[in-house]
């Protein structure tokens, strides 16, 4: 063996020393910043893993002249953990970058991505593509990068994180970058903490659907096939699911169409359902241009109204006026305006990962 090999050898050698005696030193400053970060007691909702928060600015419908508007934290969807295909962005999420010498083998990125999916919680990856000088989302094809950015979203509609989720997500990186031999940068713990109380709050204010009733008379219900005949007349589109969802342009879904009762509008059943009731129901955060979206919304139910011989009514059934529609207009563009100053555009790219 030549001086030049054995030099590169030692040089090699010296590297891969110099990654792990900085990943040792980092575990020991990362453990310290858990240990300060969470020791103790803490009665914060952040640290308990729970949010359980009204809509904090948005007024609650009068009993007698609005339609529902109500905070949509407990969908039955909700929180849906898991990984996402957006990149990650430092205004939602908890972000730490995995440097290594070469390229990492895409065996490893793929264990760390089923290990993080087994934290709960909405996980975003983005590998940064020397092509284009740009960082993008993992791709599917076995690309492999040098640098890889993992982030953990900060709040979803299962609430913020809390301490114990940042400490797993923390140690799991860190496991995983002394097995590439990379570095990684995990920011503080303590400003993210605290941008997911702030995020979170923010969260149960615009986090808000509006529902608009159709109810029938007394004595009287809707057939499930007049039902479906008005649906699909009016252009809206019946899901696997049993609900029927208005589509923009490009396929998005502005607003729904379901069963009051807890039958759904099942292409095998809709013929012998009948039902008191139908609801129309607007995501706000999820839908762009959300005013006039909401309009239409009123138009059809009006219009199916009409047609059933029903009636726009609040949920204790008492008939809804104009007044009450105005006063939800005056609520959606409070709502609006605290996204767009927050700098998250309501059906945006942001807005659809956040408030999946």
């Amino acid at each position: 063996m030549s001086d030049l090999q054995i030099g590169l050898l030692m040089l090699g050698v010296l590297v891969v020393a110099g990654v792990l005696a900085f990943n040792w030193h980092q575990e020991k400053q990362f453990r310290r910043r858990a240990e300060q970060t969470f020791a103790g007691g803490h009665d914060d909702i952040l640290f308990d893993g729970r949010l359980s928060l009204p809509p904090a600015g948005v007024p609650q419908p009068a009993a007698h002249d609005e339609g529902r508007i109500e905070p949509h934290m407990d969908a039955p969807d909700a929180g849906r953990p898991g990984l996402t295909s957006g990149l990650p962005h430092p205004e939602i999420d908890y972000i730490v970058e995995l440097r290594a010498g070469e390229m990492i083998p895409a065996a490893q990125l793929a264990q760390l991505r089923r290990t993080l999916a087994t934290l709960g919680r909405i996980i975003n990856f983005s590998g940064f593509d020397f092509r284009s000088k740009s960082w993008q989302p993992l791709a599917a094809d076995g690309a492999r990068y040098t640098s890889v950015r993992a982030a953990l979203q900060l709040v979803d509609r299962s609430g913020p994180v809390n301490g114990e989720h940042l400490q797993r997500f923390g140690e799991a990186v860190r496991a995983a970058a002394r097995d590439m031999a990379a570095i990684a940068e995990l920011p503080e713990f303590a400003p993210a903490l605290e941008q997911a109380g702030d995020l979170g709050r923010f969260y149960a204010d615009v986090d808000v659907v509006v529902g608009i009733n159709v109810v029938a008379r007394a004595g009287q219900v809707f057939q499930g096939t007049k039902i479906r005949a008005l649906a699909e007349a009016a252009g809206l589109h019946l899901q696997p699911v049993g609900v029927f969802h208005c589509l923009d342009e490009r396929g998005g879904a502005l607003f729904s169409l379901e069963n009051q009762e807890p039958d759904p509008f099942l292409i095998d059943k809709i013929r012998s359902l009948a039902t008191p009731g139908i609801t129309f129901l607007l995501d706000l955060p999820r839908v762009a241009d959300g005013l006039r979206a909401f309009d239409r919304m009123v138009a059809m139910s009006r219009s199916f109204a009409d047609s059933l011989d029903g009636m726009l009514a609040d949920d204790n059934r008492v008939p809804l006026n104009d007044a009450g529609l105005d006063k939800i207009r005056a609520q959606l563009r409070a709502i609006y305006g605290a996204m767009e100053q927050r700098g998250i555009q309501a059906g945006g790219p942001l807005a659809l990962r956040l408030f999946s």
